[in-house]
């Protein structure tokens, strides 16, 4: 009973931080509605067609367990590090730390489910039609009949819950021993879970090598291959996080002297020294930058072994039916991953106006630590897919000459664009209201 008095009491005070893992599950629910309905309308539908749209299920699942997992565990890991000075505060007043660790792992799967369930409901009505808008294209699946179902919607809820939970688990074990020294603390969320991030960076390397192993053999077939290699190696690089993240925020941000903008200076320190917050961000952004740039690289680099230009644009629904997803659901997570921090960026702000910064500059560094981030994302996306074609290339080319290595900028700075513009929104929109409660206040007669 206390237990689940103090999980609905932090969920009431600390809304603004678990509204992102509720966002997060909603999307997440709507994006594996997508392959669940082509599952079922797979099954339903005979011959060949059908046996199209599970494989077309099949790609799309793949792409969205991957953003799945690193959007979600991303979100629980800042929600948990977000959330450190809280915990410390329990075990003062007495909490045990196994309650903590129950009570947090109770947040999440109570706001995990209302999210699914909430997007799931959504998916419903609104995914089978747009299923079926983006085959009307597709050769040979014009006029398939794409339905959902109740046992879908509820497997797709159920998980993105068990998703949910699951990356809370280290979260909730590092909460339970959180010591209560920590308020003592300037900054918090400095730990890190290196030798699990380290062991699925080295499997997922694995698969990659595997595939390219087997790249040249599956041309005939059509090189399916060259569609996962870059998107697991965006994976490998989204996992792991601020390893790479930290050393490019460094180096590219040296362009710009200290000395030229005080606000960059200070959104360039944020951006590197924040470390759970940035870690996150970063990691939703190289999958939403990064997959539709990796998948169309690898379109174009096969085609080329069969010496055309391009894919064929017949297939654009399908590539669309794809991406959209999980893509909408790593460019929705690292949105929510910038606007979770706002209680952290406004104790940072309360210490700028204390040094007689003006709220003009709290509102600079908002925006430009999004945009530090976002071109980050978008460096570190595009290098990714340069180094996976490029592999691609150095196997194809032996028995395939025609080969070349294609980075598709126009998909890189496209996703690349939107999602900076989410992020710095989402970053800015708290800023702004603090500078317009300062001005009425001074405004104030």
């Amino acid at each position: 009973m206390i237990v689940a008095r103090l999980a609905v009491a932090d969920l009431r005070s600390s809304w603004q931080v678990w509204a992102g893992l509720f966002t997060v599950c909603a999307v997440a629910a709507v994006a594996g509605s997508v392959p669940g309905v082509l599952i079922v309308s797979g099954l339903r539908t005979p011959g060949v067609r059908g046996l199209a749209l599970l494989s077309i299920a099949g790609t799309t699942a793949a792409f969205g367990l991957i953003a799945l997992l690193v959007v979600v565990s991303a979100v629980v890991r800042l929600t948990a590090g977000l959330l450190e000075r809280t915990h410390a505060l329990w075990q003062l007043a007495g909490v045990t730390p196994r309650g903590v660790r129950v009570t947090m792992l109770l947040q999440t799967a109570v706001t995990a489910t209302i999210g699914a369930v909430c997007g799931g409901t959504v998916a419903a009505s609104v995914v089978p039609a747009s299923v079926a808008a983006s085959l009307a294209d597709a050769s040979g699946l014009a006029g398939v009949d794409v339905t959902g179902s109740g046992q879908e919607t509820a497997t797709v809820v159920l998980s993105t819950v068990v998703a949910a939970v699951l990356a809370a688990l280290p979260g909730s074990r590092r909460a339970a021993s959180t010591s209560p020294l920590l308020l003592l603390r300037t900054e918090t969320g400095g730990r890190r879970s290196g030798a699990g991030r380290i062991a699925v960076a080295v499997l997922l390397s694995a698969l990659v090598v595997s595939m390219l192993v087997g790249l040249p053999r599956s041309v005939p077939d059509g090189a399916a291959p060259a569609l996962l290699i870059g998107p697991v190696l965006i994976a490998v690089v989204a996992v792991l996080g601020r390893s790479i993240g930290a050393p490019v925020v460094r180096l590219w941000t040296a362009a710009v002297p200290e000395r030229a903008s005080v606000a960059f200076a200070v959104a360039r320190a944020t951006a590197r020294w924040a470390a759970t917050r940035s870690d996150t961000t970063l990691a939703a952004l190289l999958i939403a930058v990064g997959l539709p740039t990796a998948l169309v690289g690898g379109q174009r680099t096969a085609a080329s072994a069969f010496g055309a230009a391009t894919a064929h644009a017949s297939g654009a629904g399908a590539t669309l039916l794809v991406l959209s997803g999980p893509v909408l659901l790593a460019a929705i997570g690292a949105a929510a991953t910038a606007a979770m921090s706002t209680r952290d960026r406004g104790r940072e702000r309360e210490q700028l106006r204390a040094i007689g910064a003006s709220p003009g500059l709290a509102v600079g560094v908002a925006a430009l630590e999004g945009l530090v981030l976002s071109v980050t994302g978008m460096l570190i996306a595009g290098a990714t897919v340069l180094i996976a074609v490029g592999a691609e290339w150095t196997v194809l080319a032996p028995s395939y000459p025609a080969t070349r290595p294609t980075v598709p900028l126009d998909v890189l700075l496209w996703a690349g664009g939107f999602c900076s513009v989410l992020v710095v929104v989402s970053t800015l929109l708290p800023a702004l209201d603090v500078r317009r409660s300062w001005l009425g206040r001074t405004l104030r007669p």
